[in-house]
């Protein structure tokens, strides 16, 4: 089955989970890499829509999400699931025509409904116990780039 979606967190996916506090300012500043922002560029040439759902609120991630004109970018969700079920809804897809990226826990269930789950190298056991596709690139090592490449291939199973 042809990938058309892959959605992802941000949060030790697109970044590698630190959060920077530098003094005098209150939001965190992340660390994005830019293989994976050509990675949006190449899923989208390949008719692959690239979607973020995040838990975390963050002016960074929404900026990142604008210059690489993901337009179904949601952020401060507690519902994951919730949120992958109306974006699959939204483009008519089917269970394992997404992919849903992630690296902890609160992944789980948007893994599960889109039918099939990534995680990066270095996400949380039962993330990857869970996960039909492992990947070898941790979280802010171009993870994305990684699995749009395998998409692209054809080669999303372990």
């Amino acid at each position: 089955m042809r990938i058309k979606l892959i959605a992802v967190d941000v949060d030790g996916t697109l970044t590698d989970g630190k959060l920077y506090f530098f003094e005098g300012h209150s939001e965190p500043a992340k660390a994005f890499n830019v293989k994976d922002g050509m990675a949006v560029h190449l899923a989208r040439r390949a008719g692959i829509i690239i979607a973020i759902i995040s838990g975390l609120e963050s002016r960074a991630a929404k900026e990142r999400a604008k210059k690489l004109g993901i337009a179904d970018a949601f952020f401060g969700v507690r519902d994951k699931a919730e949120v992958m079920r109306k974006i699959m809804e939204k483009y008519g897809l089917k269970r394992g025509e997404a992919i849903f990226l992630g690296d902890d826990i609160q992944d789980i269930p948007a893994m599960e409904e889109a039918g099939l789950g990534a995680a990066v190298a270095d996400a949380v056991e039962e993330v990857r116990e869970r996960a039909e596709i492992l990947l070898k690139s941790r979280g802010g090592e171009g993870a994305l780039r990684e699995l749009v490449e395998r998409a692209i291939k054809n080669e999303c199973f372990t």
